[in-house]
């Protein structure tokens, strides 16, 4: 059976893969695609971890526990795919994973939904495709009829927080903890969908 680097192994996802995927064109050139993904494989999970600790732990020292911590997650959220309610899209280029963004619709409880793995390659960035991402996770939660987006980041993160923020997501919580195994400022953000 042929098999995708980022997972799509069956015909049938295959079908799905060539439905969903949405060129980003930059002066007519694809420079990236953003798929949408019904199975994720190991080298899937590998490789957003990977991308994690690259650019956190480069930046701001996290280590084994954020690493455990997401791969255990990530797991998880393979396992339960195909979930209706929860979806994982990929920035591709070429055969290259260079960004994710999951949308989790099952860890918090009925009508709630969690933003998680939000990562691009620092190649990607200012481009666009975060805004794009984003887009497609409330697009996404809205059709799901969820009541709420939540996500929690820290506040080092700034481009990121002007990105939540530019899509009406506000910080709701913050404090001092260290839940990936480096003490910073934790933030969760909410974003209330209309009914």
């Amino acid at each position: 059976m042929l098999e995708r680097p980022y997972g799509v192994r069956s015909n049938q996802s295959l079908l799905l893969f060539s439905q969903l995927r949405e060129a980003v064109v930059n002066n007519q050139e694809i420079y990236a695609e953003i798929i949408s993904l019904d199975e994720v494989s190991p080298s899937v999970i590998t490789r957003i971890v990977l991308m994690h600790m690259a650019y956190y732990g480069k930046y701001f020292g996290f280590g084994e526990t954020f690493a455990r911590s997401i791969t255990k997650d990530l797991r998880s959220f393979a396992q339960s795919l195909p979930e209706q309610k929860s979806k994982l899209w990929l920035v591709t280029k070429g055969e290259l994973v260079l960004g994710s963004l999951a949308i989790d619709g099952v860890c918090l409880g009925a009508g709630l939904a969690q933003l998680r793995w939000f990562i691009l390659d620092p190649s990607l960035q200012s481009k666009g495709l975060g805004h794009a991402l984003i887009l497609k996770a409330i697009d996404f939660c809205r059709l799901q009829k969820f009541r709420e987006i939540q996500l929690w980041t820290f506040s080092d993160l700034q481009a990121a927080r002007a990105l939540y923020l530019r899509h009406d997501f506000r910080c709701v919580e913050e404090a001092a903890g260290a839940q990936w195994g480096v003490e910073v400022i934790e933030q969760r953000y909410l974003l209330q969908l209309e009914s």
